[in-house]
């Protein structure tokens, strides 16, 4: 069975173009038939918009289902992670690995129950400050080391374009790093901010920076994906 993964900052909906449109990327993702993506920075605080409605425009007829993980929240709506699925969620878990005086940041962890067996996700946005993000890459790390033999997918906007980094080091000996090319910012893509991983390393068949003349325009990231077979 044969799965297609993205990995999404969608930047609060809003382009480059300056619209703010969660339609369009929900069309975009059923367009390429995407079956789960990692969401980063959606974004429903607007007083001239509806929480509900947001939600419902980016899971159009494609996704079941629709997790949110929330790392800031007012009267308005939200701002986090969220997780879109064609699948039933058996089970999911939100883990705060903020930084004190820094941005909010969560991990969204949940157990897909596909036609082949479960699949576990791991969606993340890590901080813009080196000592914060290395302190969240251990915690994400420590998460990842628990045995299994459930196939696994992690990924999300890590914010790291240092490949020397003794942290992104760690988790690419911990699971097999997803080749992956420059996602941002869109205008002239050269940072390789958005990545995935996998386990076991055979898992992924084949993965693509989605670029494409609507992807350059609905966010300043453009989404990263990857085929991966379930036997």
């Amino acid at each position: 069975m044969i799965l297609r993964i993205v990995t999404y900052n969608i930047h609060g909906a809003r382009g480059i173009d300056g619209k703010r449109d969660y339609l369009r990327i929900g069309l975009f993702l059923k367009h390429q038939n995407i079956d789960v993506a990692l969401i980063q920075e959606m974004d429903t605080r607007f007083q001239d918009r509806d929480s509900v409605t947001d939600v419902e425009e980016l899971k159009t007829d494609h996704f079941k289902t629709f997790i949110a993980a929330p790392t800031m929240e007012n009267s308005l709506g939200w701002y986090g992670n969220a997780i879109l699925s064609r699948f039933p969620i058996k089970n999911h878990n939100v883990i705060d690995i903020s930084a004190p005086g820094r941005e909010p940041r969560n991990i969204l962890e949940v157990f897909l129950d596909t036609p082949k067996g479960p699949l576990h996700v791991v969606n993340t946005h890590k901080g813009l400050k080196p000592s914060e993000r290395n302190q969240q890459m251990k915690k994400l790390n420590d998460l990842l080391a628990r045995k299994s033999e459930v196939p696994l997918i992690v990924g999300g906007d890590i914010n790291e374009w240092q490949t020397y980094s003794g942290a992104l080091k760690k988790l690419n000996t911990a699971l097999h790093p997803i080749p992956s090319g420059p996602t941002f910012p869109t205008r002239a893509p050269f940072l390789r901010l958005d990545r995935m991983w996998c386990r076991p390393s055979n898992l992924v068949q084949s993965s693509e920076v989605l670029k494409t003349k609507e992807s350059k325009f609905f966010s300043d990231h453009y989404p990263l994906m990857a085929e991966i077979q379930i036997y």
